[in-house]
Order: structure tokens, then C-alpha cells, then sequence
């Protein structure tokens, strides 16, 4: 993936309109769910490129981008260059969102931009809105502000608020555009309960009137009754003991769960290893992540879990565990555990 948004589109920052247009027209064509049988993915390859076009395509949007980011230096120079300036950075800040909502924003929180994005319905195509997502990575103390400009390039008319990454892409949020076109965490709980809620009273109507019409006519016998109460009741409880168990083995979080379920993330058997030199140990298996610890070189080490796509592993040293990048492990190696117990 590329360094900025002019890299995803695989054009120049000098783009005219008309080469956006054409750009994203291309990326829509690559991406769109229709063409492609991983829905999910797609999807989030739409909001994400939906999200770009929204920001390139206007020219106020796009100053402010183009503000955020140099195009003399690399996005690893760019990195170390800020690294340097730790002290500008705080954990928390009270911020007002563009939905008016006060609330504390923290490192690592997620925050969300509304975007358009294509959709359909067998033949029918439609304009869906949804919402982008990126994690807060810094977050700009405001008593530091007169040392901003010795570690970030920005625009001086704005307020640096945060910094924010997806991916290997990484961008500067003003505070005046995210009280005009973002939401906090706290926003968007509320209104995805609203729209649960209103999925939910929909759903609900819908399978009542399904409900009466199937059991007016296929009514089940008491005996079939009892039997699916108890398998649902089974499926509940072992689904829950899995859960449970991967949190006590292997320290999973309930979103390494997820992926651990959905296959993302494979399941160790708990082989021995080494550290091969000195390293950080990251929340999660993105070199983008929160650093959580260290663990010294020959120091040996039990690993957890293994992110294929990202070559990354977690791993439990002593009290700590976290994600290392394979090329720290000396002969890392993951045994599937469910396949190894089949």
C-alpha cells in the first residue's frame, strides 16, 4: 500500500480534478463488491477509497491534506523525524466532535468520517453512506504547540489535533476539521445503538409476520421444540468456553478472538524460542501499533499466535505478551493447534 493518498491512487500530488476522477473511477472498477468474492474486503476497500476521493475531489479538503504531508522525504524518515519529539504528544484530550459531542479523546481510540459508497441490489446500484475508520496514534498536547512545527510539516492557519493511521498510511487531523467532519468513538457508539435499534425493530417485524406464517403452517412438535431449545443452549455455552479459553491460554483480547474465530489469526501450540536481537513489543501486529514493552536479544520466549498476512507473532515473555515481527524470532515456528488436536 502506498505512503499517501496519491499512492493508493497511483498518481502525482500535481493530479488535475479530472486524473483524480479518472483515478478513482479505476480504483472503483478493481474494488467494487461486484467484482470481487471476498464482499468483505471489498467493502472496506470502497469506504476507503471512497473516503480518499472525498478528500482529493474537493479543493478545500485537498489543501488541507496536501498540508499534512511532504513530498521530499520518505514515510520512514518522516516517522524518525517525529519520533524525536515524543514530548509534544499527550494521551488524552477533551475535543468536541462535528455531531457538537464533548468527550475525552485517547490514544488508540478510533474515530470516523461519513463517505459515500457504491452499492447494490442484484441490478439495482445506489449510493450507500457509511463510515471510515482510523485509530488516533498521537495526540498534539496543546501547552506544546510552539514546538509542532519542529516535528511535523502542517498547516499553520490550522490547529493540529491528532495523528491518525490506517494501513501504512498515516495523516495529521486538524481540530478544526474534525469538529466539522468527524466523530468520536462516544458519537459513533450512539448512533450505531440508534441504527442497531432500528435495524433491530425492523428485523423483528419482519420475522414476526415470517414467524406466524411458517409456524401457522409447519407448527413443530413438542419433542422438536425441546431439541432445538437445548442445541442452541449447547452452541451458546461451547462458543463461550472457546472464548474463554483462548483469553486464559493465550491472552487474547476479545478483537484477537474475532480474528482467531474468522481464521485471521492461527492458534500456537505454545513452542519455545529465542529473541534474536533487541526488540519492542507491539498491541497489536502492525509496525503502526502501540509499543508495550521490550524484550532483550536471547531472551527466550513462547509464541501464541501468528498473523500470516502481516508475518507477525504474539508472543508471552514473563508477564508480558504482545506482537513481534517473525524476523525478531530465531526459527519461529507456529503449529496449528487446532489442526494438531484433530
Amino acid at each position: 500500500m502506498g505512503n499517501t493518498y496519491y499512492d493508493i491512487f497511483e498518481i502525482s500530488h500535481t493530479a488535475t480534478a479530472e486524473e483524480i476522477k479518472l483515478a478513482y473511477r479505476k480504483m472503483a472498477l478493481k474494488f467494487h463488491p461486484d467484482r470481487n468474492q471476498d464482499k468483505e474486503f471489498s467493502d472496506s476497500k470502497m469506504k476507503e477509497i471512497n473516503f480518499i476521493y472525498s478528500i482529493l475531489s474537493n479543493p478545500e479538503k485537498k489543501k488541507w491534506y496536501d498540508s499534512t504531508i511532504s513530498f521530499d522525504g520518505t514515510y520512514e524518515e518522516k516517522q524518525n523525524y517525529s519520533y524525536s519529539y515524543n514530548h509534544i504528544f499527550c494521551d488524552e484530550l477533551f475535543v468536541t466532535d462535528s455531531k457538537g459531542r464533548h468527550s475525552k479523546l485517547k490514544v488508540g481510540d478510533t474515530i470516523y468520517y461519513l463517505v459515500e459508497i457504491d452499492k447494490s441490489i442484484i441490478t439495482w446500484k445506489y449510493k450507500g453512506k457509511e463510515y471510515f475508520d482510523v485509530v488516533v496514534k498521537n495526540i498534539f498536547d496543546p501547552e506544546c504547540k510552539d514546538d509542532f512545527a519542529k516535528a511535523v510539516k502542517f498547516d499553520f492557519n490550522k490547529t493540529p489535533l491528532c495523528t491518525a493511521h490506517w494501513g501504512n498510511s498515516e495523516m495529521i487531523i486538524y481540530k478544526e476539521d474534525f469538529e466539522s467532519f468527524w466523530i468520536s468513538q462516544e458519537s459513533y457508539s450512539i448512533l450505531d445503538k440508534r441504527k442497531g435499534l432500528f435495524s433491530a425493530i425492523l428485523i423483528l417485524c419482519l420475522l414476526v409476520l415470517g414467524g406466524y406464517y411458517f409456524y401457522s403452517k409447519f407448527k413443530p412438535t413438542s419433542e422438536q421444540q425441546e431439541f432445538l431449545k437445548s442445541k442452541s443452549e449447547l452452541n451458546a455455552k461451547y462458543l463461550e468456553e472457546e472464548k474463554k479459553y483462548y483469553k486464559d491460554e493465550f491472552f487474547a483480547t476479545d478483537a484477537e478472538i474475532s480474528y482467531i474465530l474468522s481464521e485471521y489469526y492461527t492458534v500456537c501450540t505454545k513452542e519455545r524460542t529465542k529473541i534474536k536481537r533487541d526488540t519492542d513489543i507491539s498491541n497489536i501486529p502492525d509496525k503502526l501499533g502501540l509499543v508495550i514493552g521490550a524484550v532483550s536479544e536471547g531472551e527466550e520466549v513462547t509464541v501464541l499466535l501468528y498473523c500470516s498476512t502481516l508475518d507477525g507473532y504474539k508472543i508471552k515473555y514473563k508477564n508480558l505478551t504482545g506482537w513481534v515481527g517473525a524476523s525478531r524470532l530465531e526459527n519461529p515456528v507456529c503449529k496449528d493447534e487446532n489442526k494438531e488436536n484433530e
